[in-house]
């Protein structure tokens, strides 16, 4: 019959000589809560499973069947300790190590060091490298793309955002040495930042009505008066009362236009060849 670690007891695995002697039965209930705690420890030295699911990477084969049961039992794998990520770094000889800006920084240069290694010396390696420790985006043109001398080459990053300063330039120069290749030389890395600025617009109208009072009197019908021995006369009387001011201007509109902006910040650091 099978057994399974973890949930048997010792005394099932007794010879059946001696699994009735009360003495031995005995010793054997004493060993089941130390054998029980080192079975349930055996998922913490399966590092590289665990820097597996730390970092989120399918593996392509699976745990065996037993270990898996035993990391259920124990709750799941634990997360690796900054001692032992500082240990596989040694083992793995992993570059730019000490330049990483956080946990997952150092989770990702070690899970992917192995890469790393066999494609080192290329665009992608440098580029790789930079974008892993530093956690910032990289771009790594050769020379015929930006038409400068033959086997020169220049890094660019986004740094936008980052609190970039001295410390981290000299890491990222460090870095670019660790993995490009021997004969190609770095012409400069450049750095640069774009703060995006708010954008309005608008459209704005002015109206104005003038009003101009005056009084004003009906035409005056002239009287008729009556024809007598002497002479007909009328009169007509006409008053009118108009202000005189400066003549209205005609309202003018007024446009407001807003546009989209953003600055932008490089810099370049040249090594002295």
């Amino acid at each position: 019959m099978a057994r399974r670690l973890g949930v048997t007891p010792f005394r099932d695995l007794l010879a059946h000589s001696i699994a009735a002697d009360p003495t031995m039965r005995a010793a054997a209930d004493a060993l089941d809560g130390v054998l029980n705690a080192a079975t349930r420890a055996i998922p913490n030295v399966l590092l590289y499973a665990r820097l597996a699911h730390d970092t989120g990477f399918v593996e392509p084969v699976p745990m065996l069947p037993p270990l898996t049961r035993l990391a259920d039992l124990s709750g799941g794998l634990a997360e690796l300790s900054a001692e032992l990520l500082d240990l596989l770094a040694w083992q793995l000889h992993v570059e730019g190590y000490e330049a990483a800006v956080n946990v997952q920084a150092k989770l990702e240069l070690i899970s992917g060091s192995l890469v790393l290694h066999r494609r080192r010396g290329t665009p992608w390696a440098v580029r790789n490298g930079l974008e892993t420790a530093l956690r910032l985006p990289a771009v790594v043109p050769e020379w015929y793309q930006y038409g400068g001398k033959p086997y020169f080459f220049r890094a660019r990053l986004d740094v936008s955002g980052s609190a970039w300063d001295e410390s981290m330039a000299a890491d990222a120069v460090r870095l670019i040495f660790d993995n490009k290749n021997v004969r190609s030389w770095l012409d400069c890395l450049e750095t640069y930042s774009t703060n995006p600025l708010p954008v309005a617009v608008a459209l704005g109208g002015v109206s104005r009505t003038l009003t101009r009072p005056r009084i004003w009197f009906p035409p005056v019908t002239p009287p008729c008066l009556p024809i007598r021995a002497a002479a007909a006369s009328r009169s007509v009387t006409r008053a009118g009362i108009s202000p005189v001011g400066p003549a209205p201007r005609p309202p003018r509109p007024r446009r407001m236009a807003g546009f989209a902006a953003r600055t932008i910040t490089r810099s370049a650091i040249c090594p002295m060849i």
